[in-house]
């Protein structure tokens, strides 16, 4: 089965006061780092605030100091914090590139790849698909111009129709990524979408035709693997399998649980995901 780096969903604990979909870890660096490589991660995938994205060199010496890896730096505060990339409103829509930028700036400098899901934003009221498209072409090929100057690669996420009207399904991220055309620009999975939004999550991995590097790893209900017991969970040794064949390579994610204490689940979904990965 394919090695992945294993990583848990952090932040700064300012992103409680927006209300974000998911639980995820929050502290100072170093101590979310230390947390997830002492709960059995290998690091973490870490949401800057757009408006303050951290110090790279602070926070290459925090991530050293804990032994913890970041493979993937997650945009989704542009969205928490009302801004988008494909926003109606061109102020708005730069003040999301500027930060956008930032994440690209940062992530560059640590060696790590930037996520680019429901940072675009729930899909402008009225426009069309082609008018849509426009805005999209040049956004994606502004932001993947930097990512080329500054050494990181994006991640375009599909997202589910109840998050956004725009790019809901593999297929779709499949011909941004053809029409762009650059290696700093690829697709990315999350099994959550896979589940509701494709024909099966088996044809949605082999839809992304081996590009994929990182996936956010689901169960429907948005808890991680391999810790409700008795409720509806993903087939995870099959999804295991099918990324084996599809040579994935790279990393994956995880949320804390949203109730309770998220150090015990977060220790079986750990346990659970290198049984079936390593």
């Amino acid at each position: 089965m394919p090695r992945i780096q294993l990583c848990l969903f952090a932040s700064t604990p300012d992103i409680d006061t927006f209300g974000f979909m998911v639980k995820v870890l929050t502290g100072p660096p170093e101590a979310i780092a230390r947390t997830a490589i002492a709960w059995g991660f290998d690091g973490i995938e870490f949401m800057p605030d757009p408006e303050h994205v951290p110090d790279p060199v602070v926070f290459g010496k925090a991530l050293r100091a804990a032994g913890a890896a970041m493979p993937v730096v997650n945009s989704g505060r542009i969205f928490a914090q009302g801004l988008a990339l494909l926003h109606q409103d061109a102020v708005v829509r730069n003040h999301a590139r500027a930060g956008f930028k930032a994440m690209l700036d940062f992530g560059g400098h640590l060696g790590a790849k930037v996520h680019l899901g429901i940072s675009r934003g729930a899909g402008i009221p009225g426009a069309s698909r082609a008018e849509m498209d426009g805005i999209a072409d040049e956004m994606f090929r502004d932001v993947t111009a930097h990512a080329e100057r500054v050494g990181t690669t994006i991640l375009l996420e599909p997202a589910e129709s109840n998050l956004t009207s725009y790019i809901n399904t593999v297929a779709e991220v499949m011909e941004w990524v053809d029409r762009i055309g650059s290696p700093a620009f690829r697709p990315m999975l999350d099994t959550h979408q896979l589940y509701g939004a494709e024909s099966s999550v088996e044809a949605g991995i082999r839809a992304a035709r081996g590009l994929a590097s990182h996936i956010h790893l689901h169960d429907p209900s948005r808890w991680p693997p391999g810790v409700r017991a008795g409720e509806a969970t993903l087939d995870w040794p099959r999804i295991a399998q099918v990324l084996e064949e599809e040579n994935f390579r790279g990393s994956g994610s995880v949320v804390i649980v949203s109730e309770g204490d998220p150090e015990p689940a977060a220790r079986a979904s750990a346990r659970y995901l290198r049984g079936l990965f390593q």
